[in-house]
């Protein structure tokens, strides 16, 4: 926050001392409401600024063929509960903007908001159905109390590990 010293001296001299304190008077009162206004603003830029929900890594906990369970990090998230975050997939108007193909299977994702206030803060996404796709590329939408966040996540599903007791 920027703070600027006031100089309260007078700008225009006049013969009567009367007119002039005037002045001065008013002068100074301008002076401070542009400080108080000043402060206000910087203020509420700062207190908009401290709830700016983002979105981070994403860690992928299942694998290919199996039904998708994966998290994104939810970064600022402090303050907030799980019924003012929003997620969803992101329309098909942001999936056209952004150049990429909406996927069938990705309206079975199911996007659910976890939020700890001593912890990590995450966005579970799961699906009902197997991923058969090895390499899936989406669009997450949040809406928050302060606004609205889209990210695009790519996602490579990796076969599941070979056992050779499963095979036995």
């Amino acid at each position: 926050m920027v703070l600027a010293a006031i100089r309260l001296t007078p700008k225009c001299r006049t013969t009567s001392p009367d007119l002039g304190e005037s002045l001065n008077k008013g002068w100074a009162m301008v002076q401070v409401r542009k400080l108080v206004l000043a402060i206000a603003a910087a203020s509420a830029l700062s207190s908009g600024m401290a709830q700016a929900l983002g979105l981070g890594e994403l860690s992928v906990k299942s694998t290919l063929n199996q039904p998708l369970v994966a998290e994104i990090e939810l970064t600022e998230a402090q303050g907030l509960n799980a019924t003012q975050v929003v997620p969803s997939l992101a329309t098909t108007a942001d999936f056209a903007q952004a150049g990429v193909t909406r996927q069938a299977f990705l309206n079975d994702l199911t996007f659910t908001p976890v939020i700890n206030a001593s912890g990590k803060s995450v966005l579970r996404i799961t699906s009902s159905k197997p991923v058969r796709e090895p390499y899936v590329k989406f669009l997450v939408q949040v809406l928050w109390p302060n606004g609205r966040l889209l990210r695009e996540y790519s996602l490579l599903l990796d076969p599941p590990k070979f056992s050779p007791e499963a095979a036995a």
